[in-house]
């Protein structure tokens, strides 16, 4: 397939075909089985999965993005939330199912958007919702440099 190469900033140069960055796109796939802890590396691989991230596009140059390490109390009370959220739509046993399943998950990182003045649902040329799409890309490029 056809090549593309990007000079990075230690000198070096990679190349990536285009048909191998669109297998990847093609295969990846949401994963639900967590190792019960994290790798010694994590925030190493954090912080280059965010130093990246935040090359997302954004028009305005506003860099809505905002992430937010949990910490466990903070872990809890979102598992919670969220559980309580999935009991009403499903019941009791979806909720807890969840709960139990998302308290195992060995590490929090939350991406939120600040917002911006407009209304997105009412706007589709508002900041507000310029922004959105800045952080939907931003968890994107996250999610592949991990």
């Amino acid at each position: 397939g056809k090549k593309t190469a990007k000079k990075k900033d230690n000198g070096t140069t990679a190349v990536v075909t285009i048909d191998a960055f669109q297998e990847v796109l093609k295969t990846r796939r949401t994963i639900n089985e967590f190792e019960p802890t994290l790798p010694s590396d994590w925030e190493d691989k954090l912080r280059k999965a965010i130093s990246t991230a935040i090359y997302a596009p954004n028009h305005k140059r506003t860099e809505p993005w905002r992430f937010h390490l949990l910490g466990s109390e903070s872990i809890q009370r979102v598992c919670e939330l969220n559980a309580q959220i999935v009991s009403e739509k499903k019941g009791e046993e979806a909720g807890a199912k969840k709960l139990k399943r998302w308290l195992t998950m060995p590490g929090w990182l939350v991406v939120t958007c600040q917002k911006g003045p407009g209304d997105m649902d009412k706007d589709p040329m508002s900041l507000a919702r310029e922004d959105y799409s800045a952080v939907c890309c931003t968890k994107f490029m996250f999610i592949f440099t991990c």
